[in-house]
């Protein structure tokens, strides 16, 4: 295991030294000579900070991803001012956010340094399904509890669910119900379906879970095609499709550069499905900067836009925060922004009117956490299930319109913004 370099604070760090390396991160004020004396469970009275501790891959495929999260992290502390009340009681934050690189027995051995050596108080979650469970893993050998943003599989409610972990992204198997549900209403009704997925135990639940959507509104599935995580050329899956014939559906479970890829080889092998979901990252901007004008009529889900109508207690509304945290980090926040930050902010609730002697004790946090309900956050009204999982009915459904495309919400009808355009008119015949 990388040796980590000493925490510092935020406020020392330039945006290289915060995103690079295997480093252990300070956010917030450290006070005196550092966290590492605090026994495992201070007397709170005694007690003067609030110790978080993570890992993300900050190197390899899922820096940019964990760089989102490490700034939402970042954010939330600047919001609250790098104070937080535990027990009525104020108190600094800090924070030690170590790299374990996207490799589970480097999480497993982080996770184990941050509870017996670093002490940390309270524990946010990994990025990816086997970091996730390897973190809850050790947190569970602890009696130690965590929340999570970055796993939607199943397995995490199976294996460390409600009793260790606590997750704010909904099960990958939902993630199109939405979807289907919206299109199946549409005319003419949609009969077959095309899957693009990945080899992959999340993208396949996500495959699953549309199958069985599929089944239940009468639309055939007339190809399932499994990728490598690594695939480059998606020309041999259009020319499947094209073969096919009349194709309804096609529906990407991939990321927003499989969705490009996918728009690009229609373009080029003249093939126009009636509708044509991109997944769950065609909100990120690659995919508008690349597609242009050719992005018009598909369909995206998301979990969360800033024209959601949600606030919390710093901020009025969705967009409210989006524009300080554009303000802040330079860029527009994704979902994943959204969902980091209330990590810390679910914590600070269950944690603001504690009572006893340790407020941090796992058996307290748990039972606070389990006892939510329809908490307002930016990320929506928090309830946990008996897993530990957020309640979620599926993702929003989005469509780009527009000669400029722009988004707009067409389901459900409590967020819907506009209508949905269906099917959309051939690639050949558009201005």
């Amino acid at each position: 295991m990388k040796k980590p370099t000493s925490r510092v604070p935020f406020s020392g760090l330039d945006r290289r030294s915060l995103l690079g390396g295997s480093a252990a991160v300070g956010l917030g004020a450290l006070l005196g000579s550092g966290l590492g004396g605090f026994a495992s469970k201070p007397a709170l009275a005694k007690k003067r900070t609030v110790h978080f501790g993570s890992s993300l891959p900050l190197t390899g495929p899922y820096e940019k991803v964990a760089r989102i999260y490490k700034d939402a992290y970042e954010f939330w502390s600047e919001t609250v001012g790098g104070k937080m009340i535990v027990g009525g009681q104020e108190m600094d934050v800090t924070w030690t956010v170590y790299d374990d690189e996207n490799n589970a027995a480097r999480t497993a051995q982080l996770t184990e340094r941050l509870i017996t050596t670093d002490k940390v108080d309270l524990i946010v979650g990994a990025y990816g399904t086997d970091t996730v469970l390897a973190q809850g893993a050790i947190a569970r050998k602890h009696g130690r509890i965590t929340i999570q943003a970055g796993a939607a599989s199943q397995r995490v409610d199976e294996e460390i669910g409600g009793h260790t972990t606590f997750t704010l992204v909904g099960q990958a198997r939902s993630y199109g119900k939405l979807a289907v549900q919206k299109l199946v209403a549409a005319e003419p009704k949609p009969k077959t379906l095309a899957i693009v997925t990945f080899n992959d135990p999340v993208y396949l639940e996500m495959s699953a879970g549309l199958k069985d959507f599929a089944a239940a509104n009468g639309v055939d599935v007339v190809l399932e095609e499994v990728l490598p995580m690594k695939v480059q050329d998606l020309r041999p899956t259009v020319l499947k499709m094209k073969r096919l014939g009349d194709v309804d559906i096609v529906y990407n479970c991939g990321w927003d550069v499989i969705c490009i890829k996918l728009v690009q080889e229609f373009l080029a092998l003249d093939f126009t499905p009636k509708a044509f979901v991109g997944g769950h990252l065609t909100t990120n901007a690659v995919v508008k900067e690349t597609l242009g004008k050719n992005l018009e009529y598909a369909l995206g889900v998301t979990f969360w836009l800033p024209q959601m109508a949600h606030s919390d207690s710093h901020f009025a509304s969705a967009e409210a925060f989006a524009d300080a945290f554009e303000a802040s980090k330079g860029y527009t926040p994704t979902y994943h922004a959204a969902m980091a930050y209330t990590v810390p902010y679910l914590y600070q609730q269950v944690l603001r009117d504690a009572s006893g002697d340790d407020p941090f004790d796992p058996d307290s946090l748990r039972a606070s956490l389990a006892g939510l309900n329809e908490v307002p956050t930016i990320w929506g009204p928090i309830t946990f299930n008996e897993k530990g999982r957020l309640n979620f009915p599926g993702l929003p459904v989005l469509q780009w319109q527009g000669a400029d495309p722009q988004l707009t919400v067409v389901h459900p009808e409590s967020l819907a913004t506009g209508q949905l355009a269906y099917p959309m008119p051939s690639y050949r015949n558009r201005a």
